[in-house]
């Protein structure tokens, strides 16, 4: 079999996939995109986007085209809708983190590094925020892109987290729908491209609680009462696949490509 006959079995075999992955018609999950002002002195164009995509806080870089965006936007919804709707409980973080990567794969993300194992926290309390921000700096890192854009990478991811924190509404229904969507776990990512090609390095902390707390972010978090795990991931977008999936992920997303995002000003 040769190589375009093989890209066109294994494209056809990722829209099957896609297609048969379940997801909830109407999710309480919402997704919010707002813009990111910052003021850079690196050489690399400053990031202009970040985005709320369910679980998961996601930031772009000011080159980073409106299709890519789209695409590891919608990527990433329907990858958490999937893994929500199969593993909705808690102590399936793992499952559930498998299955997501395994999803996004199938949308034309391939993993090209990927980690999870138990997160063992010094003391008795940690910011959820401050930690997945660390382990996706622990991923960026390893990433081989420029330094300027490593810098930019993980100040934008910070900047969009911190945003949130100034948006009560919106961090009180975010904190809902992680909640609520059954598994724990708070994800930041952020996209770029190096050399024309897109990459996302994303940071994940899942959690078991042994609790009633409905806060995760900005605030002390008893580690004594939570089991944690840390994921770690970075995906190369196989533009092949993404361009061949990206209506069929459209269309099984339904309303929720549509009236689940909301833009505003930061």
């Amino acid at each position: 079999m040769n190589n375009q006959a093989m890209h066109k079995n294994y494209i056809s075999n990722c829209i099957e996939s896609l297609q048969n992955y379940e997801i909830d018609g109407l999710s309480v999950i919402q997704n919010r995109s707002f813009a990111v002002d910052i003021n850079s002195g690196d050489e690399v164009e400053a990031p202009t986007k970040g985005s709320i995509v369910g679980e998961g806080i996601l930031s772009f870089s000011g080159g980073l085209s409106d299709e890519n965006r789209s695409d590891a936007q919608n990527a990433f919804l329907f990858a958490s809708l999937v893994a929500n709707k199969r593993y909705p409980q808690e102590h399936q973080g793992q499952e559930w983190y498998l299955l997501f990567r395994q999803v996004m794969t199938d949308a034309g993300w391939t993993p090209v590094s990927k980690y999870y194992s138990d997160l063992e926290i010094a003391g008795t309390s940690v910011r959820m925020d401050k930690l997945v921000l660390e382990i996706l700096g622990s991923v960026i890192a390893g990433v081989a892109v420029p330094g300027p854009t490593t810098a930019l990478m993980l100040k934008v991811a910070g900047d969009a987290i911190a945003a949130l924190q100034k948006r009560d509404t919106a961090l009180t229904l975010y904190e809902r729908n992680l909640l609520s969507s059954g598994v724990g776990g708070v994800t930041a990512a952020a996209c770029t491209e190096v050399n024309g090609e897109a990459i996302m390095a994303m940071g994940a902390v899942r959690f078991l609680r042994r609790n009633t707390s409905t806060k995760v972010l900005f605030v002390d978090v008893d580690v004594r009462n939570v089991k944690l795990y840390r994921g770690e991931t970075v995906l190369a977008r196989n533009t092949l696949v993404a361009d061949a999936v990206r209506d069929t992920i459209r269309t099984k997303l339904g309303l929720n490509a549509t009236t689940k995002i909301e833009e505003y000003e930061i």
